[in-house]
């Protein structure tokens, strides 16, 4: 509906340049919006506002004008007024929000989205990237969650989207998973063992070793480390990951690539970016890291914490964007840091030839963004190709107490113990409702509850109404007809307010989507459905004495269309942010008569 009232807008303008009433070389942006007082029309336009320093005249006379030689040539327009200094408000025939349920059912579970691959844009969301040292615990979940989230949406507003895991399976973490399985392996075969602090103690470093027993057998029992530590390291990277693998596929989750940090290091890209920084003139040698405005740390960071390790080396020289410090890439015995890793990894990225790239990272990672960013700038790259969602951590609770620990299991709570008790499209509702920088607690107890006051509930409760009120039609004798069915005027019994205020909100869902995609906010499609349903309900209970399935045939289709509609609107977006859409669910005690009626 929207780009319907563009094209007369455009049509317009062309045809007021054409006579010479305007002079212009081209038309800038302009917003075409829902008035928030329904009184002043269906849509408002900024269309003179904004063309009137291109134009050379005042944004009221270019309103006029516009007002005055309207191209209407479907005649969607029943009126357009002026207000105030130059803004124009649209009013639109009936038929015109009418069609919106042809439109929608037409399209089917397309509609809201365009054609794959169509914006010619390829990007990249990176995240989880969960050390494959033990399973996905709650700390990812979130990420994992708005992480999908965003490629989906990515994808729907028609980019050709990469989802990447980077798999950490380099350095001293894995090398103590390694260790840590080879002493459960010894203590499969009777060996006394004891582990260490920093060692994995946890069941699932134990079912690796049976596997590992039942893979080599006794090869590695009294092998030296050099044999076996890359075995046991490989066997554990490998196990965790297929758990991992495991958990985000109950979550709907998956990726496209997985890409491995070790890889990095075989292929010597580590070491070689540190060469390409130096021959660009942005490292030097010194014992300790030149800083913006003589910062000092806090005494509870890590990098004051290990200052003892710090013994200088080479640096680069972040500070040249935004970092407030220049950052280490070299120790001085010449090993490089994670940083130089994830540098490496990042320019990988670049050359790969993506047109956007997302990290999505927890908020704690927050120091990483300006090391990176300078990083890539530093290379001669545009580091605005770079994006970083940072999520905050949400905190789980049972019974007002914050979980942490499963109690089956007596670990660190897992993704999959959370899905296990909420669900998946309940953890993906909760940890979506909210913008990525929001903190709040997640309810275990109060999302189980199938009442209309559980927003997860009361959002899949709407399309699972629309399914039960179309259901019960046919029941009753009156099926819906279908789209190729359903005449002009049938859906012209469509003019109550409320129904001309769905259908039009129904039109928006495009909009929606690619806003939402250009600004990585999924909840924005989230609460486009959230306002659609309680649109939805409010309707129907106002107007019970006036029901959808009615002795009024003609009016009766013309009301399922819109039911239809409704519902495929929901299933499209729904399905774009990866939650199902129930066509049966049992209405709460306090709904029981308005989902049977």
């Amino acid at each position: 509906m929207r780009q319907k009232v563009r094209a007369v807008v455009d049509e317009t303008l062309s045809a007021l340049k054409s006579k010479g009433v305007l002079s212009f070389e081209q038309v800038p942006g302009y917003a075409i919006e829902v008035p928030k007082n329904p009184e002043h029309g269906d849509w408002s336009c900024n269309v003179a506002m904004v063309m009137s320093k291109a134009a050379g005249k005042k944004p009221g006379d270019i309103a006029d004008a516009i007002i005055a030689n309207l191209v209407d040539p479907d005649g969607i327009v029943t009126k357009v007024e002026r207000a105030g200094p130059g803004f124009l408000n649209f009013r639109l025939k009936d038929s015109v929000f009418q069609s919106v349920t042809r439109d929608v059912l037409r399209a089917g579970e397309s509609f809201g989205r365009q054609p794959a691959k169509s914006s010619g844009k390829r990007v990249q969301v990176e995240f989880v990237s969960a050390n494959p040292t033990g399973p996905v615990h709650i700390g990812h979940a979130r990420g994992a969650f708005m992480g999908d989230a965003l490629a989906r949406l990515l994808d729907a507003a028609g980019h050709d989207v990469t989802r990447e895991f980077y798999i950490n399976d380099y350095g001293k973490q894995v090398e103590t998973l390694g260790r840590t399985v080879h002493k459960r392996y010894r203590q499969l075969f009777g060996q006394q063992v004891e582990l260490v602090e920093g060692e994995y103690p946890a069941a699932y470093v134990i079912d690796i070793a049976k596997t590992w027993r039942e893979e080599v057998g006794e090869r590695y029992l009294n092998a030296p480390e050099s044999e076996w530590l890359p075995a046991a390291m490989e066997v554990g990277i490998r196990k965790n990951l297929e758990a991992i693998r495991a958990t985000l596929a109950q979550a709907g989750i998956q990726h496209d690539v997985f890409y491995s940090e070790a890889s990095l290091h075989a292929a010597g890209k580590v070491r070689s970016i540190v060469d390409v920084y130096r021959e660009r003139g942005a490292t030097y040698e010194a014992t300790e890291a030149r800083r913006k405005d003589a910062k000092v740390r806090a005494e509870d960071s890590k990098a004051a914490q290990y200052s003892d390790r710090q013994r200088g080396g080479t640096f680069l020289m972040t500070t040249q964007l935004k970092d407030d410090e220049d950052r280490i890439i070299l120790r001085h015995d010449g090993t490089p840091v994670y940083l130089t890793a994830d540098l490496a990894y990042h320019k990988d990225k670049f050359d790969r030839g993506f047109d956007l790239m997302i990290d999505v990272f927890g908020a704690d990672h927050a120091g990483h963004v300006p090391r990176l960013e300078a990083g890539m700038h530093l290379l001669g790259f545009d580091h605005k190709k770079l994006k970083f969602v940072l999520v905050q951590i949400v905190r789980i609770t049972r019974g007002g107490e914050e979980v942490k620990v499963s109690k089956r299991k007596g670990t660190v709570f897992e993704l999959a113990d959370l899905i296990e008790e909420a669900g998946a499209d309940a953890c993906r509702f909760l940890f979506l409702m909210k913008t990525p920088n929001a903190q709040f607690d997640f309810d275990l107890d109060s999302v189980r509850e199938q009442k209309s006051t559980n927003p997860v509930f009361y959002f899949q409760m709407g399309h699972a109404r629309c399914a039960a009120l179309l259901r019960k039609a046919e029941e009753k004798g009156q099926p819906f007809v279908g789209v190729d069915r359903v005449t002009d005027a049938q859906l012209a019994r469509l003019t109550l307010p409320e129904e001309k205020a769905m259908l039009q909100k129904m039109s928006r869902l495009p909009d929606v989507v690619q806003t939402a995609a250009a600004n990585l906010e999924p909840h924005h499609v989230l609460y486009f459905c959230q306002e659609l349903i309680s649109d939805f309900h409010s309707y129907y209970t106002r107007y019970k004495s006036d029901p959808i399935v009615s002795a009024d045939a003609e009016k009766t289709q013309g009301r399922l269309a819109m039911v239809a509609a409704l519902k495929q609107v929901l299933k499209a977006a729904f399905g774009i942010l990866g939650i199902q859409a129930p066509e049966v669910m049992e209405a709460p005690p306090e709904e029981e008569e308005v989902a049977q009626s």
